[in-house]
């Protein structure tokens, strides 16, 4: 796993960004835990330099974050998913995994404690692959640093550019960036993936609903082609069962 931490200055403070290379067969518990705690370490060295500590006990750092994800790891198991989903794991056929799949619902919380719940159960090893494409004629080394899309729409960048506010959403929205998770077992596996566009509601699945898409080995593709196909600038897989999905849990 490579990890890339960047931290850019503005007038308005500090923005720290981490992204996380792809990795392979995984212990999906270890694997989040570390992540979790690199981060928390990071987060919390920024925030005592802000206050003027500049050497801070790394003991005291680790302790606090690896206190701090032990709750966040206990948190997801303890999330309850739909029973369809373990249903999903034991299907033998394509068919029976589409019928367990119709009108499921996700959020990240239920999404990360299916996860946990399949490797300590059945063994199921994480994988993770990251496909990000801008459109053609892009000249990469135009672009600022940072660009966001604020709430209020109004485009910020950060960093040096010769592109228009215009030519920056361009980028934005324009970009295709797919994350699959593949659940590994020997010759069975699992693939959840979503792209942006799902998320941003560009998809036609039930007016814009942000979703996942489901393949497995019960489609007769082999692994090795579908991971091919979703790094990709666009993948090519048949018609395949969608995941209604929501970031969070939702409030009633």
């Amino acid at each position: 796993m490579i990890v890339e931490k960047t931290v850019i200055g503005d007038e308005n403070g500090e923005y720290i960004i981490r992204e996380y290379g792809d990795f392979e067969n995984v212990n999906p518990i270890e694997h989040i835990k570390n992540m979790c705690i690199g981060s928390s370490i990071s987060f919390d060295k920024e925030l005592l330099k802000i206050h003027g500590i500049k050497n801070p006990s790394e003991k005291i750092l680790v302790k606090k974050a690896i206190k701090r994800c032990n709750k966040k790891i206990k948190l997801y198991k303890s999330i309850k998913f739909s029973n369809k989903l373990i249903k999903l794991l034991n299907a033998n056929s394509k068919k029976e995994q589409i019928k367990q799949l119709k009108g499921l619902h996700l959020n990240t919380e239920q999404l990360y404690s299916f996860i946990f719940y399949a490797f300590e159960n059945f063994g199921y090893k994480l994988s993770q692959y990251k496909a990000k494409h801008h459109h053609k004629g892009l000249d990469v080394s135009k672009l600022p640093r940072m660009i966001h899309i604020q709430d209020n729409n109004e485009v910020k960048s950060i960093g040096e550019t010769e592109l228009s506010k215009g030519q920056l959403r361009n980028v934005v929205e324009n970009r295709k960036v797919t994350i699959s998770k593949f659940l590994d077992n020997g010759d069975n596996w699992h693939c959840f993936f979503v792209t942006f566009n799902s998320l941003k509601g560009k998809e036609k699945h039930n007016n814009g609903q942000p979703h996942f898409h489901y393949i497995s080995d019960k489609w007769n593709i082999e692994r090795k082609e579908v991971v091919k196909q979703l790094t990709s600038e666009k993948y090519s897989l048949p018609s395949l069962p969608h995941i209604g999905f929501h970031r969070h849990n939702q409030k009633k």
